[in-house]
């Protein structure tokens, strides 16, 4: 009789131990969870970036020009300055972009304003597509300005919460004045906060 009643005594004092081990449990998992919405939060919903970029301009022969005339192709190093604000935090952004490109003849100046759809791969790596408004301003002697559609592709490796690296492509179709079609490649660093 006694053995039964120490084997009832020590599953109990089991019962209870494994019970303390979930309810402590809980508010540790309470707890991490809180941890992991601070590290969300101090990510932030905005984002600023400075790239090293590569841009093209180049526009099709006009219908009347000779096929064997060939058009000036103005290829350019610059740098891209950009601000980024989450909208609907995991589903739309908008950013905006200025890449300052001086070379013989002037100043090229894009500026992009669009809207882009994020894609998390994992923790450190985030994919996005973007599309919006597109607009050129040259100074080559004379100014002028051309308006049209821009796209956007591109990834971030994000080394810590704040910090990351930024690759991106865009294509631009520029319709005003005249067609002009314009691809820039760009990487550099980027700030969350």
């Amino acid at each position: 009789m006694m053995q039964r009643h120490e084997l009832w005594r020590a599953s109990f004092a089991v019962l209870m131990s494994a019970g303390e081990l979930l309810a402590l449990d809980g508010p540790a998992r309470a707890a991490e969870d809180v941890a992991g919405e601070v590290e969300a939060e101090a990510a932030g919903d905005n984002a600023v970036s400075v790239k090293l970029a590569w841009l093209q301009l180049s526009s099709p022969p006009a219908e009347e020009e000779p096929a064997d005339v060939e058009r000036e192709v103005l290829r350019r190093a610059g740098v891209s300055l950009s601000y980024e604000r989450s909208l609907i935090p995991g589903w739309l952004e908008l950013e905006a972009t200025v890449l300052f490109a001086p070379g013989e003849g002037g100043l090229t100046l894009p500026v992009d304003l669009l809207l882009k759809k994020p894609f998390e791969v994992s923790e450190h790596v985030g994919l996005f597509v973007g599309l919006g408004l597109a607009t050129e301003w040259f100074e080559a002697g004379e100014r002028e300005s051309a308006y049209g559609l821009g796209t956007q592709a591109g990834g971030q490796y994000w080394l810590t919460p704040q910090y990351g690296i930024v690759l991106e492509g865009e294509y631009n179709l520029l319709l005003q004045p005249e067609t002009v079609h314009e691809v820039v490649l760009a990487t550099g660093g980027a700030l969350r906060f």
